[in-house]
């Protein structure tokens, strides 16, 4: 059996300066979270057959996000997909490092980093990749990167059996507190931007212990609106363009039955 070869630093060129401006840039929290969830819906996909193969038929993707407001506030971000491998260990900490393969939800290769230095200025990454027997961590601190103009980062490495898969990721010190009315938008946006995942129960998404669901809003079933006394319609189409070049969009557009969005949370 060979050894799986170490890593012991991780480069973050080309310029640490770039890393200063990301808490600036104009987003939001429900979609800097949707960058961790992109990242492990991209890696089940990946490695499905792989992740089957180890765990039955039954594995389901799985991802957990916790939110204490306490102290600084701290969030942290688990899934149990294929984890980051050791070949894409160096991109994945590099700032504006295009993935290989852009085709997929990790288009432009920022998600994990923007959304971290936007939400804090302390955050790690601890993780297992899926057929290596390595947990792999590696802890940023904004203030010690400037500081010292560090260009490459300590990795840690621990033995882990070689089918564990998983990512862990945890932001100390956010920059905004998170509470009341934000986590609860945050709660409603990821039901509503996951919602075919959660629907096809490709995806078991939990927001601080709870696990989400997207509700459904009834399809309008009524007649045409100058013809009042005539045969009711199911308003709904099901759509699909084919662009060519790999290129579909493919759905439904549809009438709600009640002409307002319904807030979107468990008790519905």
């Amino acid at each position: 059996m060979s050894k799986t070869p170490s890593l012991h630093k991780v480069n973050i060129r080309p310029s640490v300066s770039v890393l200063s401006v990301l808490k600036h840039l104009n987003y939001r929290p429900w979609f800097a979270l949707a960058e961790y969830v992109d990242n492990a819906i991209q890696s089940y996909f990946d490695n499905e057959k792989r992740l089957r193969a180890i765990s039955g038929k039954s594995y389901k993707l799985r991802v957990e996000i916790e939110i204490d407001p306490e102290d600084g506030g701290e969030i942290i971000v688990r899934d149990n997909a294929g984890g980051i491998a050791l070949a894409d260990f160096p991109r994945a900490f590099r700032p504006a490092e295009i993935p290989p393969d852009r085709s997929g939800l990790c288009e432009f290769g920022m998600g994990m980093k923007s959304a971290s230095f936007w939400f804090a200025p302390q955050w790690s990454v601890r993780t297992s990749a899926l057929g290596e027997p390595v947990e792999r961590q590696v802890d940023l601190d904004i203030d010690s990167i400037l500081a010292k103009k560090l260009e490459d980062l300590t990795v840690t490495e621990r033995p882990a059996g070689v089918d564990e898969h998983y990512t862990e990721i945890v932001l100390k010190d956010l920059h905004q507190t998170l509470h009341g009315k934000t986590i609860g938008k945050m709660r409603e946006h990821l039901c509503s931007i996951y919602r075919v995942y959660l629907r096809q129960e490709t995806l078991e998404l939990k927001f601080k212990g709870e696990p989400l669901s997207y509700p459904t809003p009834r399809v309008l079933i009524a007649p045409y609106f100058k013809h009042p006394s005539g045969k009711a319609h199911i308003w709904r189409k099901e759509i699909d363009f084919d662009f060519g070049k790999g290129l579909r969009v493919y759905g439904f557009a549809a009438l709600f039955d009640v002409a307002i969005w319904p807030r979107l949370n468990n008790s519905t």
